[in-house]
């Protein structure tokens, strides 16, 4: 759809659009929610004692920030945050290179991206490879390799216990896993304590906030940053097999069903990022709730409602998109006031946030999920009829969805006719 022309650029600050889906990808972590922030701080350290230019210093400070966005399960974070090589770690550097080629303003990381688990003594045999990059792409690798084993420590503050060791382990792989001179301004870096105890969380978040100020303004094209939303739902999506698509089916249907109550073409292509955007917050949901094949004790559902609240802090940097960010983080709020997590409801509760919660619930009733076959567009129907006499379904929506029935039951599967 074209979008009209007021629409047509967004002023963002690329600084913190990187943030942003970095705070996204770090939330896979779970229980430590820094890893990345952790390696692209490593990363521009290293690249300083190595004496290269603030340019090649930022660059890398992005490309550790977003090493690990080809993660989205919780299961395999926790693999490659064990040791320092892990057999299928090369699956996630391809599905990250694979994500940022296509988005312009970040395609430069992605051979960074790619390469960032390669072992030094094959890089550098790789011809077909720039130089600049291949060093690049190891510096990554050194970087989330020192995180990962210091990473047990910091809860405890045993960091500097334990520097020595580490620094001996990474030392005995020169030449091998990480390129000689890497290693060297690691070791000469690291003789300090302060190297050790940065890696602390109040010091991590300092050094964000010093990196917030080398901002990057300028203007992205609607275009440019429907693609970052798109890579996003996929990062999203990638969770499980059971949420494939979810995101994309439940844009296309929300922007659908919007178009059918006669938001402009401007409202449509907002409410379809909103869409894309929805579900960020559940990256850090464990995948054994996720992918639970009973009800969720109350536990559970207490952890699964703080996925709404996930996205509003993910997407809160970015002062251009903030009505999307509020319709995103509350398409679990309901007419009666009574949804979570914001308890909004009422004429507090604007049509778009509406459209998508009405979108999210069709959209996941038709997909197979573990704990039940997938449902039938008239029985998804006569669910949203049920939560508009329980006031937890706006009553126009689910019209104009009923309106439409068989043809937004094949948009909410991405399987569109017309």
């Amino acid at each position: 759809m074209t979008v009209p022309a007021v629409e047509q650029d967004l002023t963002i600050d690329l600084r913190q659009l990187v943030m942003t889906i970095a705070h996204a990808v770090d939330l896979v972590g779970v229980d430590d929610l820094l890893h990345g922030r952790r390696v692209g701080m490593l990363a521009r350290e290293l690249a300083r004692q190595l004496g290269l230019d603030e340019r090649a210093q930022l660059l890398l400070y992005d490309a550790g920030l977003l090493h690990d966005c080809g993660v989205s399960s919780t299961r395999v974070h926790r693999q490659l945050a064990v040791d320092l090589e892990w057999p299928g770690a090369q699956e996630h550097c391809i599905r990250g290179e694979e994500l940022l080629r296509d988005f312009r303003p970040l395609a430069h990381l992605a051979p960074v991206i790619r390469h960032h688990h390669t072992r030094w003594e094959v890089l550098r045999r790789e011809t077909a490879l720039p130089p600049g990059t291949a060093l690049f792409a190891n510096l990554i690798f050194l970087a989330d390799r020192i995180d990962v084993l210091a990473a047990p420590f910091h809860p405890d503050q045993g960091t500097l216990s334990h520097a020595g060791d580490i620094r001996m382990r990474l030392a005995a792989e020169r030449g091998r896993l990480f390129a000689p001179r890497l290693v060297d301004a690691f070791l000469a870096l690291s003789e300090g304590e302060a190297f050790w105890l940065a890696l602390q969380p109040d010091a991590v978040h300092d050094y964000q906030a010093e990196m917030e100020s080398h901002g990057d303004t300028r203007v992205i094209g609607w275009a440019d940053f429907e693609r970052c939303a798109e890579i996003l739902a996929r990062i999203i999506d990638a969770k499980s097999p059971y949420t494939e698509q979810h995101s994309r089916g439940v844009s296309l249907l929300s922007r659908h069903v919007a178009a059918k109550m006669g938001c402009d073409p401007v409202a449509c292509a907002k409410i379809g990022v909103a869409g894309l955007l929805h579900d960020i917050g559940k990256l850090q949901i464990p995948d054994e709730i996720i992918e639970g094949r009973s009800a969720l004790t109350a536990h559970e559902f207490d952890i699964m409602k703080s996925h709404s609240f996930g996205t509003r802090q993910v997407l809160r940097r970015l002062h251009a998109i903030e009505d999307i960010a509020r319709w995103a983080s509350w398409h679990h709020e309901t007419p009666d006031g009574h949804g979570y997590p914001f308890h909004i409801g009422g004429d507090a509760l604007p049509l778009e946030a509406r459209i998508i919660n009405v979108a999210d619930i069709f959209q996941a009733l038709a997909q197979d999920r573990p704990y039940r076959r997938p449902l039938a567009s008239g029985q998804i129907l006569a669910i949203l009829k049920e939560r508009v006499v329980r006031g937890q379904a706006d009553a126009a929506v689910v019209a104009a969805v009923e309106g439409d029935l068989n043809h937004c039951h094949r948009i909410a599967l991405c399987r569109q006719t017309r």
